[in-house]
């Protein structure tokens, strides 16, 4: 029932359109059966026309009826068995041919509906807010976006569909058997039946929990590789890199023994089949050389061996279809948790597409319908799990083109204020509108219009082009508006003279560059989209003082074109900003300019005092 529960599942998030199809191909596999059935018992009457020939015995009556009834009956045994043979042959071969492809096209449909699921996923995903984001470890997410859709689709569906066809296939040629001969066919439903039933019984318990370990050693061993690569310095000072090279040895020693147990599972189907099928054969020669004529003997027995030899790939593909839906069990669940907890509908909406001609003109139009305003009235915000507000009844707004700053001490919530402001996560109550609408259709309708500058800047493992483009296909910018934005961000120079240009490879998470030249490129992010709503979040903190002095004029250029939001603790970075937000546990205890911000809270008094301002 857990096995039929899961295909149930998986089936469920198929469109109507791809389960139909889906049908088509399996309704094209269950029909090839038909193939076998014909080879079968052609083969079957070659063995009765040779022993017949050889032995220059009579045929038995009901070949000697087929014959008959086709009026081949003046045609030579001989002549008859080598065309028998020959078209026998060629059944077989048509049915192989044909099983191949579909089984091709269905994995191939399969895989590309995975590809979409992972799409849909994403996009599901990264249409949350924040913190639900961010509730979950990336290895997992990773995981499920990646290894869990191909156990759905690839790993559920298309062993489900590879077993409705081998037993229909079975039917088939049960139902040849039975014309035949009942007893033979009850024997063979009940030898090959009871022995799938026992390796049934006996591998599917091990499939699943293979499958369940498997996937939680790989993510393991996903985490412990993240943590060495990105902490590397600190693990080398503290002499502990020996320390996770055993622990991702002994994951992966796992991670081996179950896949090589997994292999081995696999196999062992094939070789109980193969001796049962000599076994089996032995049985009912002997037991029908006793009860009937040699022909007819010798015409039963190969038709049990040459259907036995399409009978027992099917049942060990059935036995092999069985624990793949097992051992994906594992994967899959992890999957359905996840959009459970999104609430995904069975057929989200597939992710929205621009292609690069749009993309160009986003990053042209200059945004000369949106007016970076920004509204915030009685905001309130908790963080999930907690009764302290994180953001305490927060008033204020900022006309288009001013510069506002978010001061305060740590944990005074100005990055979640920040958030907020951009949209990725939400008010528990309390609005929030940029240019008269709330932040994340501001963000849908002027794509670039606002930009962010974090304290510590995520950079891809590529080049400066890459890193500053971010995302956008080449044919969606010139090189010269990354120059631009590299020149406002003051590391042009630098890239010019001693570096590749924007040819430069920057390393994984920045690393052949400095903190302040990884802030830079951050900063040159940012600007490239010349956007109308530019929020910084300690974005000059690992900066030399001449080159903060630099991007501080660069952003006093933008006065009056583009609102600024800037949090910082160095208060000369701010001193200069039209409004001054002052947070102290979530709330806003003073507001106004530098002087009038001095004026009204002595701790800032204090702080502005000691920075020598």
């Amino acid at each position: 029932m857990k096995m039929l529960r899961l295909v149930a599942d998986s089936w469920s998030l198929l469109s109507k359109r791809d389960k139909l199809l889906l049908l088509l191909v399996t309704c094209a596999q269950i029909a090839s059966g038909f193939l076998d059935l014909a080879g079968v018992l052609l083969l079957g009457l070659v063995s009765v026309l040779s022993v017949s020939v050889l032995g220059s015995t009579a045929l038995p009556s009901a070949v000697q009826a087929i014959i008959e009834r086709f009026g081949w009956s003046d045609v030579d045994p001989a002549l008859l068995a080598a065309w028998f043979s020959l078209a026998a042959g060629l059944a077989l071969i048509a049915k192989s041919i044909s099983s191949a492809l579909l089984t091709r096209r269905t994995y191939r449909f399969l895989a590309f509906r995975q590809a979409l699921l992972s799409a849909r996923l994403t996009a599901t995903l990264l249409s949350r807010p924040l913190l639900e984001v961010q509730a979950r470890a990336s290895q997992d997410i990773a995981f499920v976006i990646t290894m869990s859709t191909q156990a759905v689709t690839v790993g559920i569906l298309g062993a489900a569909t590879t077993a409705v066809a081998d037993i229909s296939l079975l039917l088939v040629l049960g139902v040849g058997l039975v014309a035949v001969d009942p007893v033979v066919m009850l024997f063979a439903v009940l030898f090959f039946g009871l022995l799938a039933l026992v390796l049934q019984r006996s591998l599917s318990g091990w499939a699943a929990r293979m499958g369940r370990e498997s996937a939680e050693v790989d993510i393991q061993a996903y985490q412990v590789i993240q943590e060495a690569i990105s902490g590397y310095r600190e693990i080398t000072v503290s002499d502990r890199r020996w320390l996770y090279v055993n622990r991702i040895q002994s994951l992966r020693w796992k991670a081996a023994t179950i896949n090589a147990d997994s292999q081995f599972m696999l196999t062992v189907p094939r070789y109980t089949f193969e001796i049962a099928l000599v076994v089996g054969a032995l049985a009912l020669a002997v037991t029908q050389v006793a009860t009937k004529d040699v022909a007819a003997a010798v015409g039963i027995v190969a038709v049990f061996l040459v259907a036995g030899s399409r009978v027992m790939p099917a049942v060990m593909r059935l036995q092999v279809a069985s624990l793949s839906i097992r051992r994906a069990e594992g994967p899959a669940r992890r999957f359905f948790s996840l959009i459970a907890e999104l609430g995904e509908s069975d057929n989200p909406p597939p992710p929205r597409r621009a292609n690069s001609n749009e993309l160009r003109a986003w990053l042209e139009s200059e945004y000369e319908d949106f007016t970076p305003s920004i509204e915030v009235v009685d905001v309130v915000l908790a963080y999930p799990g907690t009764t302290t507000r994180a953001i305490d009844e927060v008033t204020f707004s900022a006309c288009s083109g001013e510069s506002l700053a978010l001061v305060g001490a740590t944990g005074a919530g100005k990055s979640t204020l920040a958030d907020l402001l951009l949209g990725t996560i939400e008010p528990d109550s309390g609005s929030i509108t940029i240019g008269g609408i709330p932040p994340a259709e501001a963000v849908g309708r002027w794509p670039g219009g606002i930009a962010y500058v974090p304290q510590e800047v995520s950079l891809v493992n590529g080049t400066v082009r890459e890193n500053v483009t971010f995302g956008l296909p080449r044919s969606a910018f010139d090189d010269a508006w990354v120059w631009e934005a590299l020149e406002r961000a003051h590391i042009a120079r630098f890239l010019r003279d001693g570096r590749d240009g924007l040819e430069t490879l920057v390393g994984e998470n920045g690393m052949r560059l400095s903190g302040g030249q990884r802030q830079r490129l951050g900063i040159a992010r940012a600007l490239f989209t010349r956007p109308k709503l530019l929020v910084l979040d300690e974005a000059t903190s690992a900066l030399d003082a001449e080159t903060e002095q630099g991007i501080s004029n660069t952003m006093r250029d933008l006065e009056g074109e583009v609102t600024t939001v800037t949090i910082a603790h160095r208060l000369a970075t701010v001193r200069h900003c039209d409004l001054i937000l002052y947070l102290q546990h979530g709330s806003v205890i003073a507001r106004g300019t530098f002087s009038e911000v001095r004026s009204q809270s002595p701790e800032f008094e204090r702080q502005a005092r000691l920075s020598g301002l």
